[in-house]
C-alpha cells in the first residue's frame, strides 16, 4: 500500500482569466479529438503501427 499525500492546489485569483482562457481552449481540443470531431488522432496512431512493419 502507499501513503496517500495531503497535497492541495490553491488557484491564484489573480490568473483567474487566464484559467478560463485556458479551460476554454481545453474544451475545443476535448470536443474535437475525443468526441470525433476530427481521427486525426486515429489516423496517427495507424501509421504509427504501418511504420513498424
Amino acid at each position: 500500500m502507499s501513503k496517500v499525500k495531503e497535497d492541495y492546489y490553491k488557484p491564484n485569483p489573480e490568473k483567474h482569466e487566464t484559467y478560463k482562457k485556458l479551460f476554454k481552449e481545453y474544451k475545443l481540443l476535448h470536443d474535437y479529438y475525443g468526441k470525433g470531431g476530427n481521427d486525426v488522432m486515429k489516423r496517427l496512431k495507424d501509421i504509427k503501427l504501418e511504420s513498424r512493419n
